[in-house]
């Protein structure tokens, strides 16, 4: 006899596995293992691999290993396991696979069976602010209170189409938009919380980004995700973001994509840059393909985007040697994204399919130059830039070539050591072997002597010489991977910065004669820097600006209260070694660009973090 309720049981919790199946695949594809880990350890490159030492026992010699290009983790040492993103997240935060499902599912907004009706309501009271504050914005903008924005506007070229097109605005002095809000039945929490306003310690809000330019980021499908801001003062810090909720990741959105898709997707070719207005700019000149990272570094989450609608990308990147540096280091990660992307197209009567190659190209713009001024004063050579851009690893042989001396063998090492992931990742093998001729001839090697690091099977490069050893490798690591939100530097930052207002018995005369400028954080920064000027406790004071009261109220925790003043004293020496420590390494990553030049200022570093290392202070956080 048919059991109808047994088959709809059945065909319920078999249509349940398959959904599971595709979100467990889809989240493996657009989250790395790497990218994972590196929040969690200090990984190093070896080769192809990554090593450090276990997050989940403790060592002193490394025996965990990363593989990148099979997203794949495991530790040889005392726990011998391995696995993937989930194993990772399930042993790092002791929870379920269910529950890393829903982590990671959160993360890139994905939605599954098991949507949570509170988290749905939660996106649609932000959908619904956010929509009200773009038409509070753009009528701010095109009324009185909007003449120094329009005056802004009009000195920076943009015309009144361009900014009606991207949905500029303005937001005045003071707490308009939450008084609006408010009138709109808006709860005070909500604003506060989803990042329209602050509230200080007395109780006093204001609009969070009073007296600045908006920016409205939209997705496709015309969803307002957040703003970003420009101040039009002399405060800083100069640009803002809604900060990161539910809607909104700055990480893993793209400004200017809803008007640029269909432009994107009709040319499959997409033009990424830094800035709001070098998009404006560029649309307004009629290159509708372009969009921007909103920051120097491209993430997993924003390559994945680009490349579902493009199979081409080229990269303008201005002549600011550490922006340059940041998005290089981070292609190093999103370079994998783009080329595990690579479409298939119908090849007619074959019957087959027809494989078409990824393209990464790199446009470096004249000195002292963005994408907006070169636009603007030659949108002709902007198009012929863009037309001739260098592919991403010709580029990096031409530039490394003339930054690292390439006639010695330590320059020629470091050089292939570098370009090694970019040719590996290249599945192509007839440009695989081009790039490979390219190097040969600049290093003055033969092709030989570089294939010779290929697996004959894989064509992959084998991991079997460590090529950087002689070159002060425990020093620094030119691609060493940096999470997409926080390096170790901005977390040492964060830290020193919540141990001192949450205690109130620190003693200023420990950070009077430090350098508060290797700070990694401009909130961190202008804290400290008020701190050191207050006579009492900082958020007493008048010299603190109303919207810092909410982020020392972030930075404060009982957690960082410290009752013996000896070890406070010693944990505020101890974190003060390290930030420095990683200010130097940074320094001399940018200082080996050119080797030869500032050797001198390399090795003093070099010895200050030996000095650094054998400190008698030891690790007590």
């Amino acid at each position: 006899m048919f059991n109808y309720n047994r088959y709809l049981a059945y065909f319920y919790i078999n249509y349940i596995v398959l959904i599971k199946m595709s979100l467990t695949t889809d989240i493996k594809n657009k989250i790395s293992v790497l990218d994972l880990v590196s929040e969690h350890a200090d990984l190093k490159r070896q080769g192809r691999l990554y090593k450090a030492l276990c997050p989940f026992h403790n060592e002193n010699t490394p025996s965990f290993i990363v593989d990148p290009e099979k997203n794949i983790w495991r530790c040889f040492g005392a726990c011998s396991v391995g696995g993937d993103i989930f194993s990772f997240l399930m042993k790092k935060e002791n929870i379920s696979f269910v529950d890393s499902l829903k982590y990671f599912s959160k993360k890139l907004g994905i939605s599954d069976l098991s949507f949570n009706s509170s988290r749905s309501k939660t996106l649609e009271e932000i959908k619904k602010i956010n929509n009200l504050s773009v038409d509070f914005f753009k009528n701010c903008l095109f009324s009185d209170k909007g003449s120094m924005a329009r005056d802004y506007l009009k000195g920076r070229g943009i015309t009144k189409e361009s900014a009606l097109k991207f949905n500029l605005g303005y937001n005045p002095k003071g707490k308009e938009l939450y008084n609006y809000l408010i009138s709109n039945e808006i709860e005070s929490k909500n604003i506060i919380d989803f990042g329209l306003a602050s509230e200080n310690s007395k109780g006093d809000i204001i609009d969070f980004f009073s007296e600045r330019l908006i920016f409205p980021i939209i997705e496709l499908q015309d969803n307002v995700l957040g703003f970003g801001g420009r101040i039009l003062s002399d405060k800083n810090p100069k640009y803002i973001n809604t900060k990161k909720n539910l809607l909104f990741d700055k990480g893993s959105v793209l400004y200017g994509l809803d008007q640029a898709s269909e432009n994107i997707r009709d040319e499959d070719e997409c033009v990424l840059v830094e800035g709001y207005t070098d998009v404006i700019t560029a649309h307004q000149f009629g290159f509708k393909n372009v969009i921007a990272s909103m920051g120097t570094a491209i993430t997993i989450y924003q390559a994945n985007k680009i490349s579902d609608i493009s199979n081409s990308v080229v990269i303008a990147l201005d002549s600011d040697q550490a922006g340059t540096e940041a998005t290089l280091n981070s292609l190093d990660k999103s370079w994998g994204v783009f080329k595990s992307n690579n479409k298939e197209l119908p090849a007619g009567i074959t019957n087959k399919t027809i494989k078409k190659n990824f393209m990464l190209r790199i446009v470096t713009l004249p000195e002292n130059s963005d994408p907006d001024d070169y636009i603007r004063n030659s949108s002709e050579k902007w198009k012929e830039s863009i037309l001739n851009a260098s592919p991403i690893v010709e580029y990096l042989i031409e530039s490394l070539s003339k930054k690292f001396d390439s006639s010695t063998v330590e320059g020629k090492e470091l050089i292939e050591e570098i370009i090694r992931p970019f040719i590996s990742k290249e599945k192509n093998s007839y440009i695989q072997d081009q790039y490979v001729s390219i190097l040969s001839k600049e290093l003055n090697v033969s092709e030989e002597r570089i294939k010779a690091g290929f697996d004959s099977k894989t064509k992959r490069f084998n991991d079997n010489s460590n090529r950087l050893s002689q070159f002060k490798e425990n020093s620094f690591n030119i691609l060493k991977p940096i999470p997409d939100d926080k390096n170790r530097l901005k977390i040492l930052s964060e830290y020193l910065t919540g141990i001192v207002l949450s205690n109130k018995n620190v003693n200023k005369d420990l950070l009077n004669d430090w350098d508060i400028e290797m700070i990694d954080d401009t909130i961190c920064k202008q804290i400290l820097f008020k701190w050191l000027q207050a006579d009492n406790s900082v958020e007493n004071e008048n010299i603190i600006e109303e919207n810092l009261y909410n982020e020392i109220n972030n930075f404060k925790s009982d957690k960082l209260i410290f009752f013996d003043n000896d070890k406070l004293n010693k944990v505020i020496s101890q974190c003060k070694n390290d930030i420095e420590r990683e200010y130097l390494i940074a320094k001399n990553v940018t200082l080996m660009l050119d080797y030869q030049k500032n050797i001198d200022e390399i090795n003093k570093i070099e010895n200050r973090i030996k000095i650094l290392d054998k400190s008698n202070i030891r690790k007590i956080y």
